[in-house]
């Protein structure tokens, strides 16, 4: 069974997704992949360098993602086409990794599940929402300003589209407990669905 878990910038999937790999979810952290992808993949950073020049390169040869960032939220043209080479590249990382294992419970984290209507990729699909400004304090504590939040957020679907079309919705307004505990209960839940 494959479960998508998404979220709008700053909501809590990556917490989410940490509480389901302690029950022993399999999970996959779509983040940590683009990541690998920025730091490794040459051909997708000669790519980068094409499109956005050496500004977006620190001395090392390593990709400064906030700054690239900041320049590719500021124009639609140019995050679509940054979207365009990564997510390629994850989705196949994601089936590979799948595939090795079908019969597990995977809960996996892609931010744009509704935006490019991957749901079909999925057998159910989970949102977690959380109140703005409780998301833009947490985005504060990691280094992004609140108009660099305002930006990427306005790239997402709004927050009640995605609960709308989610199966299910997770609430991140709470204490940690709070979501560790909703978490074990739809976990338990998806057990059941797939026995």
């Amino acid at each position: 069974m494959v479960v998508g878990l998404t979220g709008n910038f700053g909501s809590g999937k990556s917490t989410v997704l940490e509480f389901f790999n302690q029950l022993g979810a399999k999970t996959i952290d779509s983040d940590q992949f683009v990541a690998e992808i920025y730091a490794s993949d040459e051909a997708f950073k000669e790519a980068l360098r094409q499109k956005f020049g050496p500004e977006v390169f620190d001395a090392d040869g390593g990709v400064i993602r906030k700054k690239l960032g900041k320049i590719a939220f500021t124009s639609s043209e140019k995050l679509a086409w940054l979207e365009g080479e990564l997510h390629p590249r994850v989705n196949k990382i994601r089936q590979n990794l799948i595939k090795q294992d079908p019969q597990a419970l995977w809960v996996v984290e892609i931010p744009l599940l509704f935006e490019k209507n991957l749901e079909k990729e999925v057998e159910y699909s989970i949102t977690v929402i959380s109140n703005y400004s409780l998301r833009v304090d947490r985005l504060k504590n990691r280094g992004f300003s609140p108009e660099v939040v305002a930006a990427r957020n306005s790239k997402q679907l709004p927050q009640a589209r995605k609960a709308s079309r989610a199966n299910f919705v997770i609430l991140n307004d709470g204490s940690i407990e709070f979501l560790k505990m909703q978490v074990m209960h739809l976990y338990r839940q998806l057990q059941s669905a797939q026995a």
